[in-house]
């Protein structure tokens, strides 16, 4: 198969190769090996955007075709042709295009290209939902929720006409009543070697939570302070480490993050780490860590918490998006309501002190992850797309 990629994450080519954030390179490096060739339609990264591309990809069968810096989300929106026709004669070459999504030029690589090749859908998100917790002016929000709302709309219209594959429950829900062609998959990095076993963690002098992904307020960090802070109070021996990046250079959730801890007399205790590569660079973090959480307002299903089941790590999560389909409440995770800092207390607390608990759960996602890697989860998603070849 001739499979053709597109996601709106930047590339940065140079002449040591093709570069991409770990957690993307990976994937599209799993995926090439599954394929005969694997055509990369992306946008070049500018010289921000690269300092995040720490992966360099590492299939000889990939090629890449440049749409150019990546102009804004509603200059997409409204005037896709003047991106995608600069693809159109390789795109015909393709006997699948994997759309990931959603992304502002989404829906119009299927109006455009549904001619030349099948167009499929790989659904890792939703724009509706993402929009609802926007930390924004109202005069900032509001465009943004009605250009959600009209993507959305368009995307959901060629879905009915594609293969689509989701990687989350919640949406398999949302798309079931008028897609036929749906399937569900599940996205993340994990390959063998990512694998560390531990039957227990909270064992030394020092307890240390952690929370690894990208800086947002709705991924419940704000809360997540708070609760530490005041965890502190009875439980001196504990430290909060934050490893991931700031979408915004400048840093702004990161900056909030630190004057809140500083207001809360705890800075001494929380330490933000920055960006880690996806493997043993990132996987050192969770294994000097004992507890992983991640409270967020929403998510499809985060690949991290697989990262974290991987390397023996007891996960606390909110119980919103396809994390409660797939992770059992005090079975292989603690499941917590979003934005409640007194469930992260109680969390932490039960987590701390109920060893048998501690334990049950690593062992169980341990085991959940191990069905989870890369390699099983490529075939199976190449074996779908496979069924719409020419």
């Amino acid at each position: 198969m001739r499979l053709g990629f597109y996601y709106h994450i930047p590339l940065n080519s140079s002449p040591d190769g093709l570069n991409v954030p770990s957690y993307l390179g990976v994937f599209l490096d799993a995926l090439a090996s599954e394929v005969e060739k694997l055509l990369l339609f992306m946008h070049e990264a500018n010289d921000i955007e690269a300092n995040h591309c720490d992966y360099l990809l590492k299939s000889s069968n990939i090629d890449y075709f440049t749409l150019g810096f990546k102009t804004p989300a509603w200059d997409r929106f409204l005037w896709p042709g003047k991106t995608l026709r600069k693809i159109r004669a390789k795109v015909s070459e393709c006997d699948v295009l994997l759309v990931r999504a959603p992304s502002p030029l989404a829906p119009a690589f299927f109006q455009h290209f549904n001619k030349l090749t099948r167009v499929a859908y790989l659904v890792v998100g939703d724009y509706i939902d993402g929009s609802r917790h926007l930390d924004q002016p109202w005069y900032r929000k509001l465009p943004i929720i009605v250009l959600s709302a009209i993507n959305d709309r368009q995307l959901s219209a060629v879905l009915t006409r594609s293969r689509t594959l989701v990687n989350s429950q919640k949406l398999h829900d949302k798309y079931k009543q008028y897609v036929r062609d749906l399937h569900l998959v599940r996205t993340t990095t994990l390959s063998q070697k990512d694998f560390y076993y531990r039957e227990d963690t909270c064992q030394g002098n020092e307890i240390k939570l952690l929370y690894t992904g990208s800086f947002s307020f709705a991924k419940g960090l704000r809360e997540l302070v708070d609760a530490f802070a005041i965890l502190t109070v009875s439980k001196e021996n504990i430290t909060l480490h934050f490893v991931g990046w700031d979408y915004n250079h400048a840093k702004p959730i990161e900056t909030y993050l630190r004057k809140q801890a500083e207001m809360l007399n705890v800075a001494e205790k929380v330490f933000f780490h920055g960006f880690k590569t996806v493997g043993p660079e990132l996987n050192e973090m969770y294994r000097l860590a004992d507890i992983y959480i991640i409270p967020s307002y929403h998510e499809g299903f985060p690949r991290t918490i697989w990262e974290a089941m991987a390397n023996s790590l007891p996960v606390i999560a909110s119980r919103v998006g396809s994390i409660p389909y797939f992770l059992k409440d005090r079975g292989n995770a603690f499941l917590i309501e979003p934005k409640r800092t007194d469930e992260i207390i109680l969390a932490l607390r039960e987590i701390i002190l109920n060893s048998d608990l501690r334990k049950k759960m690593i062992k169980n996602g341990f085991r959940l992850a191990k069905e989870n890697t890369i390699d099983i989860q490529t075939k199976h998603l190449v074996n779908i797309l496979a069924k719409t070849e020419k």
